[in-house]
């Protein structure tokens, strides 16, 4: 599709992704093109709606079993993920989220992690996009120094007791259970200590409460209090008191993971900004023809491009079993700071149009600084890349 020359179109990931891989990102996308319109989309954002016809189309399509084993019903693996994503963040970065969380995030912590009766129980049921997950680390006083959380998790015979207040989780209203981040024992050090726990979102004792934000609206960010919630030991992830050592090896995925998401949504924001310039007269003539005007899409798309490079560079590391801390972290925080600048100057090609809520720009600029803070802060990720350069 002409339209889509520039997301699909692309011999420079040629080393990175097969030709299967190439048809299949064209598959997601003409089926995204056709059910995620930009109407449905705007209504789900303006009304802040679940987008359950587009994570049932999903589910019907197999997305949700990419990365997960094959004798739970998985298929494909890394390199199939992030060429995925770029396409449904192209369309949706809310809806990329939310695969994210449910399958690379507390689905990948599980296959990882979990007991083979835990896996058996809830894998099967994840790839078919019946089970949803939400992944509950960050606290008021615990966002960027995540291990100095609060809430307390008290082995009690055969149950865990988690009483504490966790911020900023995605996807909670839709989830049927909740992986927790809670402290189980007193260590030398703060991240001594943390056991991670699969709380049922129906238990008694926790209340889920909905957070307004700037953008994402779709999938909702809320408020997670537990107050004396009893969960059976059957659903700790990984060993007890030692969920964060282990839930570190599931930290480079989710930065790829949204480094992608970013390249499609900038290059869904230059695609709009590149035709409203075409199609945009002034002084007699396109806008497009304006230096300043074409200056800045080439900086954008340039950066788009870098960007992309990035991204596919770590998924690549990634699916060879390579460590790529480094580069993870340097896809995330350069993807993410790319959006944002590659948004606000879209917004400033489109002018007051770009400003109306009519058009889709306005909310990628809500959308892009959002990426700048969540999956860890771009100035946490340049501490983490300055280690790496240091030793």
């Amino acid at each position: 599709m002409e339209r889509y020359a520039r997301l699909l179109s692309r011999t420079d990931l040629s080393p990175y992704i097969t030709d299967v891989q190439f048809e299949f990102r064209e598959n997601v996308n003409r089926l995204l093109d056709k059910h995620a319109t930009p109407a449905y989309l705007r209504e789900c954002d303006d009304g802040k709606i679940f987008p359950k016809k587009i994570v049932d189309l999903m589910a019907e399509q197999g997305w949700f079993a990419i990365t997960l084993p094959e004798e739970y019903g998985g298929v494909g693996g890394y390199m199939d993920m992030i060429a995925m994503l770029e396409i449904i963040g192209y369309h949706s970065t809310s809806i990329a989220r939310f695969w994210n969380i449910n399958v690379n995030m507390v689905g990948g912590a599980i296959v990882r992690l979990g007991a083979p009766a835990l896996k058996e129980k809830l894998i099967p049921s994840l790839a078919k996009g019946k089970t949803y997950f939400a992944f509950a680390l960050s606290e008021n006083g615990s966002g960027s120094d995540a291990a100095s959380l609060q809430t307390q998790g008290r082995v009690d015979g055969d149950h865990i007791v988690l009483n504490g207040t966790k911020m900023w989780i995605t996807g909670a209203m839709q989830a049927n259970y909740i992986l927790t981040a809670c402290r189980t024992a007193k260590g030398d050090g703060k991240h001594d200590g943390i056991s991670l726990v699969l709380v049922p979102r129906d238990a008694p004792g926790v209340k889920v409460t909905p957070i307004d934000l700037l953008g994402g609206h779709p999938i909702r960010t809320c408020e997670i209090n537990l107050v004396d919630v009893r969960v059976p030991c059957g659903l700790l992830v990984g060993d007890l008191h030692k969920g964060w050592s282990q839930l570190m090896s599931v930290l480079s995925k989710e930065r790829i993971a949204l480094a992608t998401m970013c390249t499609g949504a900038a290059q869904a924001v230059v695609d709009q900004a590149l035709e409203y310039a075409k199609e945009r007269k002034q002084f007699g003539r396109s806008i497009a023809s304006f230096q300043a005007i074409n200056h800045k899409l080439v900086e954008m798309q340039t950066l788009i491009d870098a960007a992309r490079l990035l991204a596919f560079r770590a998924g690549r590391l990634l699916e060879d079993g390579t460590p790529c801390n480094r580069e993870s972290a340097q896809a995330k925080f350069f993807a993410a700071d790319s959006y944002l600048r590659v948004a606000t100057d879209g917004l400033q090609i489109m002018g007051a149009n770009g400003y109306s809520m009519e058009y889709a720009m306005q909310r990628h600029f809500r959308e892009a600084k959002l990426f700048q803070i969540f999956g860890g802060t771009n100035e946490i990720l340049r501490n983490v890349v300055a280690r790496d350069l240091l030793n």
